[in-house]
């Protein structure tokens, strides 16, 4: 059984992952969008998130031990993380945007499908729980490689 300070630690990577992810792929959305119109922001992060969220959140659960203290495996900690990353991007979007949609002349959280969007951070960390518990099931104890027929 995990301690609690172990237990928090083991999601110290969700954090780790949003501060580099989240500020490359608002840039890249920044110049998609005043390169080719404002609703081109929201290809950086559909194109993104899963590239690098479903492989990150899959090697950070396979392997690892079901909490038992908190019983939890890897498909429901890949929805937590998922669940996470979502709140953190929601969060932090709604404060930058307040202040760069300004300066740029829009603000691609006034589309109507940009809410729809943030769901991707959720089913991309659901994903690569997913994938971490098929391993689990299946009774690997290695970790498998990630290509891009899928995980093998």
């Amino acid at each position: 059984m995990m301690s609690i300070p172990i237990e928090l630690k083991s999601w110290l990577w969700i954090l780790k992952t949003w501060i580099v992810l989240y500020p490359i792929l608002l840039l890249v959305g920044v110049i998609a969008g005043v390169l080719l119109g404002p609703s081109y922001y929201w290809m950086a992060t559909i194109i993104g998130v899963p590239l690098v969220v479903i492989p990150i959140t899959y090697r950070n659960l396979v392997g690892g031990e079901c909490s038992l203290r908190f019983h939890i495996c890897a498909l429901v900690k890949g929805i937590m993380a998922g669940s996470l990353f979502l709140a953190l991007s929601l969060g932090a979007d709604l404060v930058i945007w307040q202040v760069i949609g300004t300066g740029l002349g829009w603000n691609p959280l006034t589309l109507d499908l940009s809410w729809d969007i943030y769901f991707i951070w959720l089913f991309s960390g659901m994903v690569g729980g997913f994938g971490a518990r098929i391993v689990a099931v299946r009774g690997q104890t290695k970790p498998t490689e990630i290509t891009i027929a899928g995980f093998e």
